[in-house]
């Protein structure tokens, strides 16, 4: 049996969990929310084991991890609201235990849209500001680097199984939503990815907030596109372009093929992170 217990672990998430926030994102555009929406939607739900108890279900919306301990189950996430149906079937069928934990990486529809299910059912929905306290044996299991995706973004590494459950830090293989408006920084974003490298190995598993299990080496390319594309900006905005300006000149245009497929668009991608470093002065 794993060394860390499902009690200890979601006591830990309530010290650096995501701030509890209203059900729609903002700052981010419409059409992207449109787009990411219709593609939870469609995709098929996948169920994908990472060993020792532990089982990624995708394709619902952010990525859901279960962890098994004796008999129950903690959640890390919830997918969107309209498949939670699913999820919680498919859920029991991989684990064939009850859900009796829930825990958020962070406050969006894509991985909250669960909750209300899970809390009719009586699962608890583990409250950020309760029990700090009772946290001191655990607190190496998670962090928060500060603000990235949001102001509010948990990392949890489940160190028995060498896992690390990022959230939408992380998009493999997609670009990713900056969430201004709550915080979110592509400065953020690299920072947070650096002390996560800095603590895995390669031989780490990486739950991704959307997209397949990843390893340290996916985790870096990904850290790589984002340093390379916040180089290009910086100079662009160093000469004087505006973000309409910046957006024509396309300095992701040679990651596009690999990180463009996603619901963020290359021209969405490029003015989030142009907004983001002309509010931090573009530094770095």
């Amino acid at each position: 049996m794993r060394n860390i217990s499902i009690q200890a672990l979601a006591l830990a998430l309530v010290v650096t969990g995501a701030t509890s926030r209203g059900a729609g994102q903002t700052g981010t555009g419409e059409t992207v929310i449109q787009k990411a929406t219709e593609q939870f939607e469609n995709s098929p739900l996948k169920t994908t084991s990472l060993g020792e108890g532990m089982f990624m279900f995708s394709g619902d919306g952010g990525n859901v991890t279960a962890i098994v301990d004796d008999g129950n189950t903690l959640l890390i996430d919830s997918g969107i609201d309209s498949r939670v149906t699913e999820l919680s079937e498919a859920i029991v069928k991989a684990t064939m235990r009850p859900v009796t934990q829930l825990v958020n990486t962070h406050w969006h529809f894509d991985h909250i849209g669960g909750n209300v299910f899970f809390g009719s059912e009586g699962v608890s929905i583990i409250a950020q500001e309760n029990v700090k306290k009772r946290l001191l044996s655990v607190q190496d299991v998670l962090a928060n680097y500060g603000s990235a995706h949001t102001d509010g973004d948990t990392v949890i590494y489940i160190a028995p199984a060498n896992v690390v459950v990022v959230g939408d830090i992380f998009s493999n293989h997609f670009y990713p939503i900056i969430d201004l408006a709550s915080g979110g920084s592509i400065d953020g974003m690299i920072h947070s990815i650096d002390q996560i490298l800095a603590q895995s190995d390669e031989r780490t598993k990486i739950v991704p907030g959307h997209g397949p299990v990843a390893t340290r080496a996916d985790l870096q390319d990904y850290r790589d596109m984002l340093a390379q594309v916040r180089q290009r900006i910086q100079a662009l905005i160093a000469s004087g372009k505006t973000i309409e300006e910046a957006v024509a000149a396309a300095p992701t245009k040679d990651f596009d093929n690999k990180w463009g497929g996603g619901y963020v668009f290359p021209d969405v991608f490029t003015e989030m992170a142009f907004s983001s470093l002309v509010g931090n002065g573009a530094s770095h």
